[in-house]
């Protein structure tokens, strides 16, 4: 332990796990004689709009952080000076995410030994009532006063680390930085486990196959050869019995984790493996459906059915269907009686609508009211929720694009980054078509409130 050399790392990240997290800010303060000095500090302009309580926390704003360097800019400086360190900070598995979140960005991997303060605080002194760096400070009188200047924090887990250091009488700080050992992998008598070694650390999917080569099992992964190694060390019945049929594995990379769970849906969907169960289930969704009255007044009401493939759009909540009905109203000044907003006899109420044209005291005709509600039927299956969705590729030279076209996933497809486009069809020509299912429906819907910066609008010609 004596000759380790530790770099106290402190930084201001947006985002949550497991979505790439973003640096927003970064210092590097290491050993300089007795104490702790800052050897690298810097903003680092995330490359997009950051949110309000960072600007609130911070004073940083958009316009500030747009002057400074990027990430990739800064990245071979922060490599060098973390070299042949230690990563110390107050939860340092989050500063080490937070890095290779970055660094897995860029294409590249990172890992560097970490030592945590909190963990160590946990293990040297057992019986405090909390491990935050105010408390801690507070009660070791250690010189910090909650704020968001990163100096002042890497100074307070500079003495921190100090301290806890003159407590460790038992070199525990050399047993938590001592390298883990690997667990035993429970490999099937029919795989060698050269062959498993050889898996690729990347995002994908993955067959496991019988003698015959019949897929028994499809999974998805951002690390194939972590994934499917998980499998080993399961000792469930159901894994067990699966290892054992399995005699080989067959893997597709894809770039992205989104590329491999819409893939991985595809692929349960066309093969139906026995081992897996939940995407066989009868999914139960929401449709918008025109109907004829007695009068022959043509209505839209929401039904609930089993999912159907179908090329207009489904809805996974009645909550998102209900405001779809209440947008089609106002833009074609439906009556909400006749839209099922509302229920009461007679004529329909203004207060929450436009105003409709009378159909429900006769003063429209039934004609016209009809036309404007095959227009609105038109406009939901052709005009709606047109976008693109770009990621990263199998390479970098290459990125990847998801098609959805009036609210109908339509596929996806591979490009050369040099390659630009002008139009739909362009895209289509690129496109490897797939179904629209429940579960892609679930998965892109899933992704938009994830990642609504990634959603590029599309315009169709009628």
């Amino acid at each position: 332990m004596q000759d380790s050399k530790f770099a106290i790392v402190t930084m201001t990240t947006f985002g949550y796990k497991p979505n790439p997290l973003r640096i927003v800010q970064l210092s590097i303060s290491k050993l300089k004689g007795e104490f702790y000095q800052t050897i690298f500090t810097t903003n680092i302009n995330p490359e997009e709009r950051i949110p309000n309580y960072i600007q609130e926390r911070t004073g940083l704003t958009d316009s500030i952080l747009l002057k400074a360097p990027t990430f990739s800019d800064v990245a071979n400086t922060i490599l060098q000076e973390l070299e042949n360190h230690i990563l110390v900070g107050h939860n340092a598995s989050f500063l080490h995410y937070a890095l290779q979140s970055e660094f897995k960005y860029l294409g590249y991997s990172f890992k560097i030994p970490q030592l945590c303060t909190i963990r160590l605080a946990k293990k040297l002194m057992p019986n405090m009532t909390n491990y935050e760096l105010p408390y801690l400070s507070s009660v070791l009188n250690i010189p910090f006063t909650p704020s968001n200047d990163l100096e002042e924090y890497s100074n307070a887990v500079d003495i921190l680390l100090q301290r806890l250091i003159q407590l460790d009488d038992e070199d525990v700080i050399s047993k938590f930085l001592a390298p883990k050992v690997e667990k035993e992998h429970f490999i099937p008598k029919n795989i060698q486990y050269q062959k498993l070694n050889t898996l690729p650390n990347v995002p994908g999917v993955y067959r496991f196959q019988d003698q015959s080569g019949e897929t028994l099992y499809v999974g998805k992964a951002k690390d194939i050869k972590k994934r499917v190694l998980s499998h080993f060390y399961n000792s469930s019945e159901k894994e067990i019995a699966l290892c054992d049929a399995t005699f080989h594995i067959d893997f597709e990379t894809t770039g992205s984790e989104l590329i491999a769970l819409l893939r991985e849906a595809d692929l349960i969907d066309k093969i139906d493996p026995p081992y897996n169960y939940i995407q066989k289930k009868n999914y139960i969704t929401y449709y918008i459906i025109p109907q004829k009255n007695k009068k022959g007044i043509l209505q839209l009401k929401i039904e609930r059915r089993p999912f159907a493939h179908s090329p207009t759009e489904i809805f996974l909540r009645r909550g998102d269907a209900i405001k779809r009905l209440i947008q089609l109203t106002e833009k074609f000044k439906l009556c909400p009686l006749q839209t099922g907003l509302k229920t009461k006899l007679g004529r329909c109420t203004h207060g929450e609508y436009n105003e409709c044209d009378g159909v429900c005291t006769g003063e429209e005709e039934i004609g016209s009211y009809n036309h404007k509600v095959e227009n609105a039927l038109d406009y939901l299956n052709n005009e709606n929720d047109n976008y693109i969705i770009f990621e990263k590729g199998r390479t970098k030279a290459e990125r990847s694009f998801i098609l959805i076209l009036h609210g109908v996933y339509q596929g996806y497809g591979f490009i050369d980054n040099s390659q630009s486009f002008s139009s739909i069809e362009d895209f289509k020509d690129m496109l490897d078509s797939k179904k629209h299912s429940y579960h892609t429906a679930k998965i892109i819907s899933s992704y938009r409130q994830r990642n609504p910066w990634k959603i590029k609008p599309l315009f169709t010609n009628k």
